[in-house]
């Protein structure tokens, strides 16, 4: 390695003309990068639950939804529904709409003078408030569209807009303007129109992708500049890491470019993981260079002794980062693969940028004198290095007692700590569409959703008693565990045309086999085929929701398979499948997968810190500092409320990346000055002294 830093040091015009080359070839690359968020490449592949969640979506149907929702306190009268009804049909008129259900077409099932009637809610207009009234109340009773497609309270009405499945298929931000500006004459006449779906929240998570980089970026060169002329006060030291650091970037989103690899929630961290992380050798190399040119030695002399000094430490620190970052990639979630991959592979292209530039950059300008005012641990000033030190001896245990309390007082916020695997939830509350998604959860059942599968793989099972019983049993349970759940099944339709048949508000089920077979005359499996096969051999409930908190969601999971563990039908099999299960078990998948990296880049450390010091337990002493700052960050997590995601979870992995590195650099300047002073007092003092400014430097940046 130090054979590698001086020979970029000689025909430096050459290696910086090479860097320009391949920084011009990256550039042309940038066009073909995009910002893309998808749900698949958030979920884990391979997963037996996920080829379940697929089979079952082929056998009860699979439709992209966005709702549309209108707010008034009377929703039905003539001039609104007037709109409402155009707005539709302009709506159901989109290339990419297949269909809508409203209260326009989903059917009034009741009795009239003896006759079964399946005619729309809204067949006719309501001649009056009364009349309205009282057809709020019926579509309320309805369970099948109860805060699905009417509010509890009759303040809102919902309209379910099917998208295609087909090649008519457009991009989020076009199929989210093209509602928006369809639906724009709703909200002449009612006080609030929205539509909201994956599709607006996917968009909005893009935009705020492009938004906070054009944020982030500028104020993360801000932060390192401020803390680099603070600390370094050396035009051509602050100006460097920022070169290094943005040349990195270029050449990592061209390769992202020209791979198809896009900029979504989780690889839109590396920038700033670059940066920060990057910039740690950029200034321990310049540091050093800085260090012996202070002390008399030439250009030339000085790029030699920062070679020999920093040559195989660099080395060593790039190689526990890359790998920690790379093993990222072994994760099953299609997202964190490309994480690993581009996160590590901008370390590889930092680190070679890095060897390449700064010493071809010093070569040429290392003569220049650009220096502003005294630095903090000056070279000069040994004294300070020497009383910290007898400080830290003396005090050794108080300071070991405060760290310790510390540590375990701020650790006891670490249980406080919930688990959120919903990404709306990063958008913050002054965001549009996280506005919207609260105002839809507080008035229907809320977009997330998952199923329990009740099978028995015997033909028409459902259409006997003792089975739909059981169905309708286990639905009720569901229903008692949280009142904000909407639970629906193939009970539920029955139920409504045995109420319409016998003219009764609460008849209920059939009582037997017969009367099932008497009600299927006049049953359109079409209007059920969401809940129970065309075989009646398989039943779904479908549970709509608005848990974000992945505890209480577990929770409401645990509790359910309890129950069917202990109280289903032994003819009859269960399995919960649905969006929220994935998404649930992906959270998990990506929280393991990132605290695993951090595990292996500390074990790595361990690793090559007792292989140097030929002493085990000088590598787990050594350990303990960057442990230190994982347990304060997690504990201020809980403590502050802080959802742990996989966005929290990125943090973790850069602190523990600038701690290895700073510790590291540490722990091989105390060798190298041990072996030379042969002194453990003295070795301490320089390595004190000499890591001071840029262990301060890196932390700060």
């Amino acid at each position: 390695m130090q054979g590698l830093l001086l020979l970029f040091s000689r025909r430096p015009w050459l290696w910086l003309a090479l860097l320009c080359l391949a920084s011009l070839l990256a550039a042309t690359q940038l066009s073909r990068l995009e910002v893309r968020v998808s749900a698949d490449e958030m979920l884990v592949i391979n997963d037996p639950q996920r080829s379940y969640y697929n089979e079952t979506r082929a056998m009860f149907g699979d439709e992209r939804v966005v709702v549309l929702v209108v707010e008034s306190d009377k929703p039905l009268t003539e001039a609104r529904l007037d709109v409402l009804r155009q707005v539709i049909d302009a709506v159901e008129a989109l290339p990419f709409v297949a269909q809508t259900e409203s209260l326009f077409n989903v059917p009034y099932v009741k009795s009239i003078d003896g006759y079964l009637d399946k005619k729309p809610y809204l067949d006719k207009i309501p001649v009056d408030d009364a009349a309205a009234q009282d057809l709020l109340q019926a579509a309320a009773s309805n369970p099948l569209i109860r805060n699905i497609l009417v509010a509890a309270d009759g303040s809102a009405l919902a309209v379910a807009v099917v998208l295609r499945n087909d090649e008519t298929h457009v991009d989020d931000k076009t199929l989210s303007d093209t509602l928006d500006a369809a639906i724009a004459p709703l909200r002449e006449v009612y006080q609030r129109a929205y539509v909201i779906g994956s599709p607006q929240v996917r968009s909005e998570i893009s935009s705020r992708i492009i938004e906070e980089q054009s944020k982030l970026l500028p104020f993360a060169v801000v932060a390192l500049l401020i803390a680099l002329f603070l600390l370094l006060r050396h035009f051509l030291d602050i100006v460097t890491p920022l070169l290094t650091a943005a040349i990195s970037i270029l050449w990592t989103f061209g390769l992202m470019g020209w791979l198809g690899i896009p900029v979504n929630v989780v690889t839109s961290t590396i920038p700033v993981l670059l940066i920060i992380v990057g910039s740690t050798e950029d200034i321990h190399l310049l540091a050093e260079f800085r260090h012996a040119q202070r002390t008399g030695a030439t250009t030339d002399g000085a790029l030699t002794h920062m070679a020999r000094k920093m040559g195989r430490t660099v080395l060593l620190t790039f190689i526990t980062t890359y790998i920690g970052f790379l093993s990222v990639g072994l994760s099953n979630i299609e997202v964190l693969r490309q994480f690993g991959f581009v996160a590590s592979t901008g370390l590889f292209f930092n680190f070679v940028v890095t060897i390449m530039f700064i010493p071809a950059a010093l070569s040429v300008t290392g003569r220049l004198q650009c220096d502003r005012g005294p630095r903090p641990f000056a070279d000069d000033n040994v004294i300070w290095a020497a009383r910290y030190w007898r400080f830290l001896t003396q005090q050794r245990w108080q300071v070991i007692i405060i760290l310790v309390l510390g540590a375990a007082l701020v650790a006891v916020g670490i249980p406080r700590i919930k688990v959120n695997h919903n990404p709306v939830e990063n958008l913050g509350s002054a965001s549009p569409v996280a506005e919207r998604l609260n105002d839809l959860n507080q008035r229907f059942a809320g977009l997330e959703s998952f199923s329990v599968i009740v099978e028995s793989g015997i033909q028409d099972t459902f259409l006997h008693t003792r089975y739909l019983e059981e169905l309708v049993k286990l639905q009720r349970h569901i229903r008692s565990l949280d009142d904000s759940l909407s639970v629906t099944s193939f009970g539920d339709y029955l139920v409504l045309l045995n109420n319409a048949f016998l003219e009764s508000d609460d008849a209920g089920l059939p009582s037997s086999n017969d009367e099932i077979a008497e009600l299927m005359i006049f049953l359109d499996h079409d209007r059920v085929k969401n809940f129970v096969t065309a075989d009646y051999s398989q039943a779904r409930i479908l549970i709509r929701h608005a848990i974000t908190d992945a505890a209480t969601l577990r929770r409401l999971l645990k509790e359910i398979r309890s129950y069917v563990d202990q109280h289903l039908d032994p003819g009859l099999r269960a399995r919960i499948t649905g969006d929220s299960v994935l998404s649930l078990s992906s959270t998990h998948s990506m929280i393991m997968g990132q605290l695993q990296s951090v595990l292996l880049i500390l074990t790595l450390f361990v690793i090559i810190v007792s292989f140097i010091f030929t002493d085990v337990r000088v590598g787990l002493l050594a350990a303990l500092p960057n442990i230190f700052p994982m347990v304060i960050l997690f504990g201020v997590m809980g403590f502050a409320d802080i959802p742990l995601n996989i966005g929290t979870t990125m943090a973790a992995a850069i602190a523990i990346g600038v701690a290895v590195d700073d510790t590291l650099h540490f722990m091989l300047r105390y060798n190298q000055e041990l072996r030379t002073s042969k002194s453990h007092t003295l070795a301490m003092q320089n390595t004190i002294r000499e890591e001071a400014l840029p262990i301060v430097s890196t932390s700060l940046a």
